[in-house]
C-alpha cells in the first residue's frame, strides 16, 4: 500500500480504537467491570472523565488522518498518552488489580506507539 494511504488508515484505525474504548467505558464501565469480575469505581465520574479524554485523542487521530502532513504534535501527544496507558494497564495487571484483557488493550496501545513513531520517522525522512 502506498505509504500515504497506509498512514491515513493507521490514524483512522487509531481514532476508532480510541472512540470505541471511550464510548464503551464511558457508558458501560459498570457492566464491563462486572463481566471482568472487577469492582466498579466508587466515583464513576473519574472513569467518564478519563474516557472523554480518550475519545478526544481519537478526534485528534482523525484530524491527522485527514491531512497527514499536519498535526504531528497530536501524534507526539498520542505516543505519550498511549505509552502511559500501557504502563498503567500492565502494571495494574501485574499487581493483580486488572484483568488480563485490560493489559492486552495496553499492549495494543503500545503497538500504536511503535507505528506512530515509525510515522514520525518517515515524515522526517520525507518518505510520506
Amino acid at each position: 500500500m502506498h505509504r500515504k494511504g497506509y498512514y491515513k488508515w493507521l490514524f483512522i484505525i487509531g481514532a476508532f480504537w480510541n472512540w470505541g474504548a471511550g464510548v464503551l467505558f464511558f457508558f458501560w464501565s459498570v457492566p464491563i467491570f462486572a463481566w471482568l469480575n472487577m469492582q466498579p469505581l466508587n466515583y464513576p465520574g473519574v472513569m467518564q472523565l478519563a474516557m472523554a479524554l480518550v475519545f478526544a485523542l481519537g478526534v485528534g487521530y482523525y484530524w491527522v488522518s485527514k491531512d497527514i502532513y499536519k498535526n504531528h504534535d497530536i501524534v507526539r501527544l498520542g505516543i505519550i498518552a498511549k505509552t502511559l496507558a500501557c504502563l498503567v494497564l500492565v502494571y495494574h495487571y501485574l499487581i493483580g488489580n486488572f484483568h488480563l484483557l485490560l493489559a492486552l488493550c495496553g499492549i495494543v496501545d503500545l503497538i500504536f506507539v511503535r507505528l506512530f513513531i515509525g510515522f514520525l520517522k518517515a515524515v522526517k525522512k520525507g518518505e510520506v
